[in-house]
């Protein structure tokens, strides 16, 4: 029932906020972004299934508002240095299903926003982890999920988009 709550006001906000063109591929990016992240809270895991229904619901309203090619160019940004990251860490660090969501928010944004929410989602876990450790709930090595992060990040990246023009 939150979830739905709270699906439903982040697509409210990004209809009153942008002109049509922008708000539903904006709206249906946040919403997907929520959902990830309240499952990967919850199970530990983002389904491939979530990802991929993002990406089809948020291809073709992108395609309306800016283009394939900063759809595009955003998700090789964010899915490369995600996958890079993935990798570095030798598969324990971040996990495929926060690839596949960083990306599919990246194709709903562009590149702008998307650098900004996946910047915001760094930011936010880092505090989230250092809150933690420092009240002694949390030991250095312990395992954070980040897709809740990463939907926190997306709706940072929407929010500066909508009251600071980008560059």
């Amino acid at each position: 029932m939150w979830a739905a709550l709270l699906a439903g006001t982040a697509a409210a906000g990004a209809a009153a906020c942008f002109p049509p063109a922008v708000a539903l591929p904006a709206g249906a990016t946040l919403v997907g972004a929520l959902v990830c992240g309240l499952v990967d809270a919850r199970t530990g895991f983002i389904f491939d299934a979530l990802p991929l229904t993002m990406v089809t619901l948020t291809c073709g309203a992108a395609l309306l508002h800016f283009g394939a090619a900063d759809g595009a160019l955003a998700a090789a940004i964010v899915g490369g240095g995600l996958g890079g990251l993935y990798l570095l860490t030798g598969r324990r660090g971040i996990g495929r299903g926060d690839v596949k969501l960083g990306s599919a928010i990246a194709l709903g944004y562009g590149v702008q926003a998307a650098v900004i929410a996946i910047g915001s989602a760094f930011i936010l876990g880092a505090l989230y982890a250092v809150v933690m450790i420092g009240t002694g709930r949390a030991k250095r090595t312990d395992a954070l999920r980040f897709g809740p992060f990463i939907a926190g990040g997306a709706a940072v990246g929407l929010t500066a988009n909508a009251l600071v023009p980008l560059w």
